[in-house]
This record gives C-alpha cells, sequence and structure tokens, in this order.
C-alpha cells in the first residue's frame, strides 16, 4: 500500500520515537529526514549541527517538496521543527493533492507568513520560544485563515521524547488529534469548498 501520510521529521531524523508515531497512527506513513542516511545524535546540539551540515532548512525543503511532487498519493503532511518550517516554505502553496497539514513548532514559518496553503493546515507552536514572540506569529497565522494554537506550558520539541522540551501529555494529545485526522477521509467536493475559501 502506498504511503498516504508524510512525517518531515526534527533534526533527530528517523528515530524508533518516529517508527512508534507510525504504529500509532495506524495509516501507510512516509517518513523523509534532513539526513541522507540513517543517523543518531546523541544531544539536540549534535543533532544541529549534523542539520546545518547537511545542508540546513533550504536543503531539506527541496527533498520535502521533490517527495511531495513525486508521491501524488500522499494526503497528509505531518510536520516537526525544520520539518514543519521546509514544507512550509517550499511545498504549501503548489500541494494541491493534499487533505491537510499539521505543523508543530516550525520556527522558520515566522518568516514566511503570507504564504498561501493549498489545504488545511493546523500549526502547532511551544508557548515559549527564545527566539520570537509565540503569540504574535499565531495571531499573524489566524487573521489569514488558518488554524492556529499555542501549547501551553510547552516548549520547543515537545513532541520528540528525544528532545529537553518532551512533554508526554502533550504528545499523547496530539497524537489522538493527529490519529483522528489522518483516519477521516475528506470527499473531493468538501476539499474543493475549503480550497475555494482560502482562495477568496
Amino acid at each position: 500500500m502506498r504511503a498516504t501520510v508524510l512525517i518531515a521529521t526534527d533534526v533527530f531524523g528517523n528515530t524508533p520515537a518516529i517508527a512508534s508515531l507510525c504504529r500509532q497512527l495506524n495509516a501507510s506513513c512516509l517518513v523523509v529526514s534532513p539526513f541522507e542516511a540513517d543517523f543518531q545524535a546523541e544531544t539536540e546540539q549534535q543533532a544541529y549541527q549534523a542539520f546545518l551540515a547537511s545542508g540546513g532548512v533550504a536543503t531539506y525543503a527541496k527533498k520535502i517538496h521533490a517527495l511531495i511532487e513525486e508521491q501524488t498519493q500522499l494526503r497528509h503532511v505531518i510536520g516537526f521543527s525544520v520539518g514543519a518550517s521546509a514544507w512550509w516554505m517550499s511545498s504549501a502553496a503548489r500541494s494541491a493533492h493534499l487533505q491537510t497539514a499539521s505543523l508543530f513548532y516550525g520556527s522558520r514559518i515566522r518568516n514566511y507568513l503570507d504564504l498561501p496553503s493549498h489545504c488545511p493546515t493546523h500549526f502547532v507552536f511551544a508557548e515559549h520560544e527564545a527566539a520570537f514572540q509565540v503569540g504574535d506569529v499565531v495571531k499573524r497565522l489566524q487573521e489569514h485563515g488558518h488554524q492556529a494554537e499555542i501549547a501551553l506550558g510547552c516548549r520547543h520539541g515537545f513532541m520528540n521524547p528525544y528532545s529537553s522540551g518532551f512533554s508526554l501529555k502533550n504528545q499523547t494529545r496530539y497524537l489522538e488529534i493527529l490519529t483522528a485526522k489522518v483516519q477521516t477521509k475528506i470527499q473531493p467536493e468538501e476539499k474543493l469548498c475549503v480550497a475555494q475559501k482560502l482562495v477568496a
């Protein structure tokens, strides 16, 4: 069965936690990582340095976009951190075949708030981010008609057990939301109505 869910990982890449996420979603998943081969980092800093060495967010964005263009059966995108930013930067306005996108704490999204999206996009930001004011970003996204929210009490990385910001409570909550989302069938006419609303 061809994958219907694309998971764009954070700087830790394709870890056992991502494999666990795929099992919990109970859907066929295609995982894209910033790295060409299996990669394991002992610390978050080591993972980030390896990410920069691999070409950073611009290279990752091109990789994700190529997969989206090639794998036209994909219906859902789930992105974490740099994966969320990279998809938003490169593919949000071009992915007409997608039904939903769920983007978690994509820090670089703050520099691309005016981009259109061809599918309903749900942004979830951690309340505590050192580099920017989360509330301002969420407000701007909401003004553009997107579903955007703040995960209260959370730090960047709250969905990833390998991150210092991990929150089991919030990971459990959002996994339930994601599972319901990827299991829901959206009819073509419903998607058309959403697309027309976004364009209007």
